[in-house]
C-alpha cells in the first residue's frame, strides 16, 4: 500500500526536474543541476517528474528490477542475498512503475561501489533515480516503507557486510591513459572544448548521466562521436566504466573500430534515432532545419 507523505520532504535531498512522463532531465546539465531545498510541489504542479541525484544527497540506492517477461526479479534476488549478508535495516523504499523497488540508504562507508548485482539489481550512486510521485506511462512511483512516526524519511546505514560486498576491491588494477595502437589515417579533431561540447549536446549529456545502465546502441553512438577527438581514449573509458558490464578491452575495440570507420554519427542521425533525448536540443533542431 502507498504511504501518504508530504512530498516537501524531498526538500532535504538533492533533486531536479525531469520532463513529464520521462526520466530525461529538464535541466541543461542533467543531474549536476540537482539542488537541496527545491520546491518539489511547484515542479510537480508544472508537469515535471522529479529525480534525486544519489551521490549529492549522500545516498545510495539498491534498484531492484522486476519484469516477468524478461525474467527479472530483483526483489527475490535481494532476499536471497540477505541470507548470505544479513538482513537489511528498514529504510526509505519506493515501488517503481513496473513493480520493482528502490531501497534508499545512506552512503556512509561507500567508497567505490559496484554498478550492478547480477542482472536484477542496479546500484545507483553516481547517478539518479526517479522519486515519488513521478509518473511513467500512467504508473506512479510510490513510497511504501521507511517513514517514521513524524512523517519523516528513514535513511538507514548499510551494515558492514553489505559495504564490504558493494565496494569494489581498492587493489584491483585500473587501466589508465591508454594510447591506441591504431595508426590508420583518419581525420582527427583537436583543440576541442569538451565541457562546452557536452553542454551543447543533449545526447552526450544523457549518455554521461545514464552510464550505469546505458543501452549498447547509445553507448556505441557516443563512442563514434568522442573517438574522433585526439587522445580521447581515457575520457571514453571513464564515461563507460560505471556500466556493470564494462570491459576495458571491449571498450577499446569499440574506440578503434569507430576510428577505422572514420567519422562520427551525425547530429541529424542521433536526433532521428533518439528523439526523446534530442527533441529539445538546440543543436539538433538547428541541423534538422537545414
Amino acid at each position: 500500500m502507498c504511504i501518504h507523505v508530504p512530498y516537501e520532504n524531498w526538500r532535504n535531498f538533492a533533486t531536479f526536474p525531469c520532463k513529464g512522463n520521462s526520466k530525461i532531465p529538464a535541466t541543461r546539465n542533467g543531474f549536476k543541476d540537482a539542488r537541496f531545498g527545491q520546491d518539489v510541489t511547484a515542479m510537480l504542479n508544472a508537469g515535471y517528474n522529479i529525480a534525486m541525484y544519489n551521490k549529492a544527497a549522500k545516498n545510495i540506492t539498491l534498484d531492484c528490477d522486476f519484469d516477468e517477461t524478461k525474467g527479472y526479479n530483483g526483489i527475490k534476488a535481494l532476499e536471497q542475498l540477505e541470507t548470505k549478508l544479513g538482513k537489511l535495516p528498514r529504510t526509505l523504499t519506493q515501488k517503481t512503475p513496473r513493480g520493482g523497488r528502490h531501497y534508499i540508504f545512506s552512503d556512509k562507508g561507500i567508497t567505490n561501489p559496484i554498478g550492478k548485482i547480477d542482472k536484477d539489481i542496479d546500484i545507483k550512486y553516481n547517478g539518479y533515480i526517479m522519486i515519488a510521485p513521478s509518473v511513467i506511462n500512467g504508473r506512479q512511483y510510490q513510497i511504501i516503507d521507511g517513514i517514521d512516526e513524524n512523517g519523516k524519511f528513514i535513511i538507514a546505514d548499510l551494515p558492514q557486510a553489505w559495504l564490504d560486498y558493494l565496494n569494489k576491491d581498492a587493489k584491483s588494477p585500473k587501466a589508465t591513459a591508454y594510447k591506441s595502437t591504431n595508426t590508420s589515417k583518419r581525420k582527427v579533431c583537436t583543440n576541442i572544448n569538451i565541457e562546452r561540447m557536452f553542454n551543447n549536446c543533449a545526447f552526450l549529456r544523457f549518455c554521461r548521466d545514464n552510464a550505469e545502465d546505458l543501452p549498447e546502441p547509445m553507448w556505441h553512438s557516443m563512442i563514434t562521436v568522442l573517438a574522433q577527438i585526439k587522445d580521447s581514449d581515457e575520457l571514453i573509458h571513464r564515461l563507460s566504466e560505471p556500466y556493470y558490464g564494462y570491459s576495458y578491452d571491449e571498450t577499446q575495440k569499440k574506440i578503434d573500430y569507430a576510428r577505422q570507420f572514420g567519422h562520427s554519427q551525425s547530429c541529424k542521425y542521433l536526433s532521428a534515432n533518439y528523439p526523446e533525448v534530442c527533441q529539445d536540443c538546440h543543436s539538433a533542431v538547428s541541423e534538422r532545419s537545414v
